[in-house]
């Protein structure tokens, strides 16, 4: 720990625009880019980086924090077990917090107290990954409206809290279908002022607790497609 300061590194690797971020006390470095590789060939760079903005060495950390999905599971499985690999080299514990919290705490309590916000990502395959939040008043935390789940544009639209802001990977297609359910309370959810790495650190202090590297998991919607292996032929 840095003259009494606590270190708190967050990663971020659910989607193609990824981030990282650090505390050192009360001060904030965070860095945002989009993948043009891999995340196994970009995510250790960007955190060296970060870690030199800020001043400090991968020695300094207390803690750290890791984005676990939903996502790509590529993306996520690199960022899971890059961050596993440095807490446990490093001997510190690991936060694990979820993507729809954290974008939709970019965003309250901003929004109007008890205003829900609907965080989104595209699935693939015509689907939606999506969950719904709420901040009353006196509450500094997002409050789960709707659990995290897996649905067409067309039941989003139709099954999500009304007069909601909107945030996420949003799409015509959700557009369309929100026009069609007639949600004409909706907003759309400017851009952020910080990274989904910011909110995860904020997310891991006030919320979740710091434990073992290991169990840290990515969470996912529906199993990942992976293609079995073929049957090896009997000679």
């Amino acid at each position: 720990m840095i003259e009494g300061q606590r270190v708190v590194l967050a990663i971020d690797t659910a989607s193609p625009e990824a981030s990282v971020a650090i505390e050192v006390g009360n001060d904030l470095h965070e860095r945002r880019w989009l993948i043009e590789t891999t995340v196994s060939r970009e995510l250790l760079a960007e955190v060296e980086t970060l870690l030199s903005e800020a001043g400090v060495g991968r020695d300094a950390l207390d803690a750290m924090a890791i984005c676990t999905g939903p996502g790509s599971y590529g993306g996520l499985r690199a960022g899971i077990a890059t961050a596993q690999g440095m807490a446990l080299a490093l001997d510190v514990s690991l936060a694990a917090v979820g993507r729809f919290e954290a974008d939709a705490a970019l965003y309250l309590p901003s929004a109007a107290a008890g205003r829900p916000v609907i965080a989104v990502h595209q699935a693939g395959r015509a689907r939606l990954g999506w969950a719904a939040y709420t901040c009353p008043a006196d509450a500094e935390l997002p409050v789960e409206l709707v659990p995290p789940t897996m649905s067409s544009a067309e039941e989003c639209a139709q099954q999500a809290p009304a007069g909601a802001i909107w945030c996420g990977e949003l799409s015509e297609e959700l557009d369309t279908a929100r026009a069609a359910a007639g949600r004409d309370g909706d907003a759309i959810a400017l851009a952020a002022d910080h990274s989904r790495a910011t909110a995860i650190l904020e997310l891991a202090r006030k919320r979740y607790s710091y434990d073992d590297p290991a169990l840290a998991d990515a969470i996912y919607l529906r199993p990942p497609a992976i293609t079995p292996p073929k049957a090896t032929p009997t000679p």
